[in-house]
């Protein structure tokens, strides 16, 4: 079972529409990542055995993906059983540290947009439908606060810890 309390991604956003909070962290992710480049920080880690901020990056396109395959999932009322994953295990596979970080803004940064685009597809009808994921239930809009909220809360740990 996941540990992760989500309303905490949620209350990031309380007040707007789900798109709105999708396409608004996209300039704020793209500043922060351009600081990162100026002072040369993508491989800096804030303490040992803490992701280096190509890690982080990539495990929030991971996690992108991830949640983005959800909504699709919900949102096309599939029936399958979702599970959650073990981020600790997907960063030590990723390979991240070999990759370019404009590789990484750019993966990351069309993705956000694509995800934006995907929900910009569900009606109030699609958003509201619900499904599980392990032993919790999401809607498709709970699913894009989330995805939006998660990518907040780790640019916020770069602004706090890294730079």
């Amino acid at each position: 079972m996941s540990t992760i309390n989500h309303d905490n991604y949620i209350s990031i956003y309380d007040g707007i529409e789900v798109e709105d909070a999708l396409q608004t962290r996209i300039s704020d992710i793209k500043k922060t990542l351009t600081i990162v480049t100026e002072l040369d920080k993508w491989d800096y880690r804030y303490a040992d055995k803490k992701w280096t901020i190509k890690e982080v990056v990539q495990h929030c396109i991971d996690c992108e993906r991830i949640f983005s395959y959800r909504a699709q999932h919900i949102a096309r009322e599939d029936q399958q059983s979702l599970n959650f994953f073990n981020e600790n295990e997907y960063a030590k596979t990723s390979n991240a540290n070999a990759r370019k970080p404009q590789d990484l803004i750019k993966e990351w940064t069309n993705l956000m947009k694509a995800t934006y685009y995907q929900f910009l597809t569900f009606d109030d009808d699609v958003l509201s439908k619900t499904g599980k994921i392990g032993d919790r239930e999401f809607s498709v809009e709970k699913i894009g606060f989330v995805t939006a909220g998660h990518s907040i809360h780790h640019l916020n740990i770069i602004n706090e810890r890294y730079l």
